[in-house]
């Protein structure tokens, strides 16, 4: 891009490379609502606690400012709480009133299905999606491998989250990072055991795109032609000079933004990707 500009509470691989950084606020230095209503039916207040430090705002004033300072105020608001109360006027409450009551719910209702069915054109739930029989796709889920592995790359590489983190957050929690090891790789025994790797070993993963490395988890729930990488990862002690060690373990470097692409959804492939793995030696 021509100009990139952050807002994060923290110096990340992307901040480090943008043109402008916004520190934001926390979420206990700016009032918002709690939107829990696709989950649990319910929303809550939640009132600022404390001021926000320095020059930190949240990222709803720096969204809201920003549209007002670009000529566009009709589509904004004077100030956040006129945000907040226009998104809660279908309750009949302002903010002021709904931090009193503190939490909003929404009626109970089951079977809802019986009134007007489901949103397909039979009215009820598609296994065989007739909306995708239209369009000229396979109606039934199916599986299929756009890449297939080969001689110089004999594996199939997928990914996951690892449990302790939410995308790439939390990597600078050293609590976090004992109980997850560092970034993971998943291989069956017997995989491993051809390519001379044991529990804990540095792992290089190369595949047509790059390479990457990771710590050798091994388990008998993976299949033998398959290993499963964790995502997200960067390295916050590696410091800015080296944009947080963020080609190290990324995954994203073993992806191609090329073809084949998702023949529904036009998305790039993000699992089923043919690799390789070797153990390293580390210095």
């Amino acid at each position: 891009p021509d100009f990139l500009m952050v807002s994060d509470l923290f110096m990340t691989p992307t901040a480090a490379l943008a043109d402008l950084v916004l520190p934001v606020a926390t979420n206990m230095e700016f009032s918002d609502i709690g939107q829990y209503g696709m989950v649990h039916g319910y929303v809550e207040a939640r009132p600022k606690i404390v001021e926000p430090q320095g020059e930190c705002w949240s990222d709803i004033k720096i969204i809201n400012e920003l549209g007002k300072r670009l000529g566009l105020g009709r589509y904004f608001w004077e100030d956040i709480e006129d945000c907040l109360d226009e998104v809660l006027a279908p309750s009949g409450l302002t903010y002021e009133q709904f931090c009193r009551e503190g939490l909003l719910k929404g009626e109970k209702r089951y079977y809802k299905y019986r009134e007007k069915g489901f949103p397909t054109p039979s009215g009820k739930v598609e296994l065989y999606s007739s909306m995708m029989e239209k369009e000229g796709y396979d109606p039934l889920p199916a599986a299929s491998l756009q890449q297939k592995s080969d001689e110089d790359f004999p594996l199939l590489l997928t990914s996951a989250k690892p449990r302790y983190y939410f995308h790439t957050a939390y990597r600078d929690l050293e609590s976090l990072r004992k109980k997850s090891g560092g970034p993971g790789i998943k291989i069956n025994p017997q995989t491993a055991e051809e390519n001379d790797i044991n529990m804990g070993d540095t792992v290089e993963v190369a595949s047509p795109s790059g390479t990457v490395k990771f710590n050798a988890i091994l388990t008998e729930s993976i299949h033998p032609g398959v290993v499963m990488a964790d995502y997200g990862w960067w390295f916050p002690e590696m410091g800015v000079k080296e944009l947080f060690g963020w080609r190290e373990s990324n995954i994203n470097m073993l992806t191609d933004g090329n073809s084949p692409f998702n023949p529904v959804l036009g998305t790039v492939q993000l699992r089923g990707i043919p690799c390789r793995i070797k153990k390293v030696e580390v210095e």
